[in-house]
């Protein structure tokens, strides 16, 4: 299988440094959205799948291009931390297509705290 990452938030190209540096060689392949919830949680959000909920996540999906692709996945676990955990989610693209993607989604329920974003994507808040 190809390797394919599907990202919604800092790592997508709305955030070039960071996208470049965490995402590194991969040829953009279109927007596109997985089942689940997003929600705002402060400087960032997290995706979760919630078998009760019909919503999707609109993001954008690469395919990984490049030397070294695993360790590239290993340096994106690391920067994810132990809220994330990378699993395998079926994208939704626009034009119909779908792919099998790994994509971040939060490791536990979200806090109490967190908005859901009831369209699926994210805008960073005003600093």
């Amino acid at each position: 299988m190809k390797p394919y990452l599907f990202v919604y938030g800092t790592l997508t190209k709305s955030h070039p440094r960071l996208h470049q540096r965490l995402v590194g060689a991969a040829r953009f392949l279109g927007r596109g959205t997985i089942a689940g919830t997003l929600y705002d949680l402060g400087r960032y959000p997290g995706a979760f799948r919630d078998r009760k909920r019909q919503s999707r996540v609109t993001g954008e999906l690469y395919e990984l291009e490049g030397p070294d692709i695993r360790g590239r996945l290993r340096a994106l676990d690391l920067y994810e931390g132990a809220q994330f955990k990378r699993a395998r989610v079926r994208v939704r693209l626009m034009n119909g297509n779908q792919r099998l993607s790994w994509a971040y989604l939060l490791a536990e329920a979200p806090p109490g705290n967190a908005r859901p974003l009831a369209s699926g994507v994210y805008r960073p808040r005003a600093a």
